[in-house]
């Protein structure tokens, strides 16, 4: 595709009687033209479209004609291996397969040479393509591979489909230098909420090796499934890998009746006792099979066995394992491992004995997160530890654990991970601390100072399960894994990043596609090149897209770009859309049903409307929905107002766990500030509380404004009395935007905020005639004497 076909757009035109300058210059949101017809495949010379980046590239002339005569050469074992995983590559989807030649020599034209130099840092490659020759050197093994996936991308699309039916292959010439920013870049998968085949895990592995990831977490027991094989404990599995339907499911089957991506795969059911269960497990054997598979591929799988909590389905066949002899659930978590009992360290040495054996990478995670102590508190062993030891708290007790886990797995020449709650203690600084807790900011920056290792993974940016929308893949490539606070020594102890897949409401492979790409390659790149270019990270991923199509990966479909949920017009407003690659057709309807009528030219609105769409994939495959919601308005007249003072009143409240501004109540006031722009004050140090902004806005022209409203939690904007932005209720940090229709002057705005726990951020931006998306700049604000 054409650069120029890069950049697309959806457009709202709006006529207005009057002044005509006015309507073309004020009312009309840009476009740029596209039709509706299915996209045309990428011309062979397609510009090169590399994920992750590079960090050295140089497009050269011309291109290398891969065919039935071209010679693949690699010396030695390392460079072997990799050589073969090229020729099957090749072989899979060609009519051809490649000569191969072990002793290095390149001399001839038409060849492919791979060869270990020893020079360069760890995992770093040299590609060059000409004409005559591809050649990458790496520095090891890992690097060479690495060459070899950039390679892969070089190659069309169509190299993913093993159908063994392309007689040649072309590669554009070109030079590359490359190296990984950060050693850890990993993918985290839970398979116990929900779990998924060998086969599938292994197509995930191939796909994180494709974007150079090196680190596959699997969260292998929780609360709804033990899904590994242990010898020792073979209840663990006959009883734990099993469920009755539980609320979780329930939820899945309910969406189902809409989207079949949540239904429950028939595959993982069985009937015992004349009760069907859900669940499943790998044997020892299926591990080593998937563990032989990763390597191939330099994947590292990190096996996780969660405790002392989130072992509900180990303890019903071993109840002594907790304190009061009984699983079940608490207030938030379930009943854990007693960590004041000898027989707790024996099972943990048991079961950690045989997945030491099973999994050849350095790391056992451990968990160690989300924990009820209560029941440690009605132990008498336990009162005895902390009596010995003179310790005030549980938290120590979980800190005890911990440690001696950890000791545990050391014996096993083994090193330790555990989500960030254990820096809430103190262990032992060899540990590996992985930060997930968003609302918890400085947790990272204390495991660095303590000496332990960091791998990033905070709910802001890597939590695959989350929604998502238009902003998210942007969102997540922006993402910095070390924090701005952490210099010297302290920054070298954040080692990579990682996203997390937790799948409590994720029961099919298309709905782990739908949910993980392509913001997992946006991550990616995040953590191999520092270097951020979000436009041209854009450009390059719509060139991914028949790449996945041909992986069969059923990816989140491009959203349509700039498209308002909220518009306003005064006389007639237009909605003209344009395709994104990716996107074949988009449908709507305009009496709140189904969309079916195929979009093919402008929609004209002439009152107040409700406009559905759905965009289509290849295949007929059913992508986003929007839902837009045109209104007419008339211009909301001024008010007539004497001196006003800058910025606006703050009202502060303190009450019990918020859910939405309108729980916020007068007998919860604490303070009343004056606020130059609506922002999170400094002050708030309650977990859950209340703000509400009141005064005017002083807009300096008539016109359309659109108001941008980002919080997390809960917010609503009004001007007037009128409601233009309603984004109540608890969620993570979005923008949600909304129109109104203004005279020029002065405006009664009214912003109400909430806070629930567990982060925060408040934000406002507008645009309208003749300006440009931003903040709302001094002076606009007011408020009386």
């Amino acid at each position: 595709m054409e650069k120029s076909n890069l950049n697309l757009s959806a457009r709202f035109t709006r006529n207005t009687k009057g002044n005509l300058a006015r309507l073309c210059c004020a009312l009309i949101v840009g476009v740029l033209a596209m039709q509706c017809s299915p996209r045309q495949p990428l011309p062979e010379e397609q510009p090169i479209a590399l994920i992750p980046q590079p960090i050295q590239l140089q497009p050269d002339a011309g291109q290398f004609t891969l065919n039935k005569e071209t010679t693949l050469h690699s010396k030695g074992k390392e460079a072997s291996g990799v050589a073969a995983y090229l020729a099957d590559m090749i072989s899979d989807a060609s009519t051809f397969a490649l000569k191969s030649d072990s002793t290095g020599d390149a001399s001839q034209n038409n060849s492919i040479l791979l060869e270990i130099s020893g020079t360069g840092g760890p995992e770093h490659y040299s590609l060059t393509v000409t004409p005559t020759q591809i050649h990458i050197q790496a520095s090891d093994a890992v690097g060479l591979f690495y060459g070899v996936q950039t390679l892969r991308q070089l190659l069309p699309a169509a190299v993913e489909k093993k159908n063994k039916a392309t007689e040649a292959w072309s590669v554009p010439a070109v030079s590359i230098q490359d190296q990984p920013a950060f050693a850890w870049r990993g993918m985290h998968l839970d398979v116990s909420r929900h779990f998924f085949s060998v086969e599938f895990i292994k197509q995930f592995i191939d796909r994180l090796s494709l974007y150079k990831f090196n680190t596959l977490h699997l969260h292998l027991s929780d609360d709804q499934g033990w899904r590994l094989q242990i010898n020792r404990y073979p209840e663990l599995t006959e009883k734990g890998a099993w469920r009755v339907l539980n609320n979780q499911d329930s939820v899945c089957l309910d969406k189902a009746t809409t989207n079949p991506d949540f239904a429950l795969p028939e595959e993982f059911f069985k009937t015992e006792n004349g009760v069907k269960v859900y669940g499943g497990y790998y044997s020892q054997e299926n591990i080593r099979d998937i563990v032989a598979y990763a390597q191939k591929r330099f994947i590292t799988i990190v096996p996780e066995i969660d405790m002392p909590g989130h072992m509900n389905a180990a303890i019903p066949s071993f109840p002594d394992l907790t304190c009061i002899d009984q699983g079940g659930w608490g207030k938030l978590f379930t009943v854990p491992l007693c960590p004041c009992e000898e027989t707790t360290y024996a099972f943990v040495e048991n079961v950690l004995s045989e997945v030491a054996s099973l999994f050849p990478g350095q790391y056992i995670h451990i968990g160690a997160d989300e924990v009820d102590e209560s029941s440690w508190l009605k132990s008498k062993p336990c009162a005895a530890l902390l009596k010995e030891k003179k310790w005030k708290t549980s938290r120590e007790l979980h800190s005890y654990f911990v440690n001696r886990v950890n000791a545990i797995v050391t014996k096993l020449g083994k090193k330790t991970i555990g989500w960030d709650e254990i820096v809430d203690g103190k262990v032992d600084s060899t540990i590996t601390v992985m930060y997930w807790r968003g609302w918890v900011p400085n947790a990272p920056a204390v495991a660095a100072s303590r000496g332990h290792n960091v791998i990033m993974s905070p709910t802001s940016h890597c939590y695959f399960d989350y929604e998502q929308d238009e902003k998210t893949t942007e969102h997540v490539y922006s993402f910095n894994p070390v924090p701005e606070q952490l210099t010297g020594t302290d920054a070298t102890k954040i080692i990579g990043l990682q996203a997390n897949i937790w799948t409590e409401y994720i029961p099919t492979v298309a709905r782990l596609d739908y949910q993980t790409m392509p913001r997992m390659m946006a991550l990616a790149e995040a953590a191999w090149n520092t270097t951020k270019d979000w436009n041209s990270f854009n450009e390059r991923l719509q060139q991914h897209y028949s790449r996945l199509d041909q992986m069969n990966i059923k990816y989140r479909l491009p959203d349509l770009p700039a498209l308002e949920k909220h518009v306003v017009f005064t006389d007639t407003a237009q909605l003209a859309l344009t395709l994104p690659v990716g996107v074949v057709e988009t449908r709507f309807t305009t009496n709140g049903g189904e969309p079916t009528t195929r979009y093919e030219h402008p929609i004209r609105i002439d009152s107040t409307t409700t406009v559905n769409l759905l965009t289509v994939g290849s295949g007929e495959r059913p992508g986003n929905r929007y839902t837009i919601r045109f209104e007419q308005q008339t211009y909301l007249a001024a008010v007539s107002t004497q001196d006003l003072l800058p910025g606006l009143s703050c009202r502060y409240f303190e009450g019990p766990s918020y859910n939405s501004v309108s729980k916020i109540d007068a007998k919860d006031f604490k303070k009343q500030t004056v606020a130059p722009n609506i922002s999170l004050p400094t002050y708030p140090k309650a977990n859950s509380f209340g703000l509400i902004f009141e005064g005017f806005i002083d807009v300096p022209a008539e016109g359309i404004y659109t108001f941008y409203l980002t919080s997390d939690d809960g917010s609503v904007l009004q001007i007037g009395d009128r409601m233009v932005v309603n984004d109540d209720g608890y969620h993570s940090a979005r923008e949600v935007s909304g129109q109104i229709a203004l005279a020029k002057g002065v405006h009664p705005i009214t912003l109400k905020y909430f806070e629930g726990g567990g982060g925060g951020s408040l934000r406002l931006l507008y645009k309208g005639p003749g300006i440009d998306k931003q903040g709302i700049p001094d002076g606009v604000l007011k408020r009386s004497k």
